[in-house]
């Protein structure tokens, strides 16, 4: 068995009750490993995409004794579960789980990269990151994501609810 890794997992959802997707993933998430900790959620515009409604975006943070692909798996099943349906890229979903980080790992293979390959690019996933890992940086010893996120300014976020009040 793989020693536990600190992952972060964004979540995001733009479809019927946005709130009750993430937490009922968050509930999920927490039969893979130990929650760490968990994001405030944000509110902002569809990025990147068809014209589409608002996403309620957060993270958790993770430890967990599984290999990066196992993880990813579990979590493309965690979204089939919860209604997930991938019709066209990048559009409306009731539920999108993305590996974003993990501390000191890097993979690159045709189906996932970790760090996520628009991580320092997204605002919505890089602020609710942020909250749950503050040290993070892409490795090895790339520049903090902090002032990655300092650099973005669209699309701009809203916090909406405090990690008490959803995770």
């Amino acid at each position: 068995m793989p020693l536990p890794v600190r992952y972060v997992i964004g979540l995001g959802s733009n479809l019927g009750d946005r709130l009750v997707h993430l937490v009922r993933a968050a509930d999920q998430i927490r039969g893979l490993g130990r929650v760490l900790a968990f994001s405030a959620v944000y509110e902002s515009a569809a990025w990147g995409g068809p014209e589409q409604g608002p996403f309620l975006n957060a993270a958790l943070a993770l430890e967990a004794a599984l290999a990066p692909a196992a993880l990813l798996e579990a979590l493309l099943e965690i979204e089939r579960d919860l209604g997930r349906q991938r019709r066209e890229r990048w559009g409306p979903r009731t539920i999108d789980l993305d590996l974003l980080w993990a501390d000191g790992v890097v993979v690159d293979t045709p189906g996932l990269r970790i760090p996520h390959e628009r991580l320092a690019e997204r605002s919505f996933a890089l602020r609710p990151l942020l909250d749950v890992a503050p040290d993070a940086r892409p490795p090895p010893g790339g520049p903090p994501y902090a002032e990655a996120l300092q650099r973005l300014t669209a699309p701009v976020l809203t916090r909406v609810f405090e990690p008490d009040h959803w995770g």
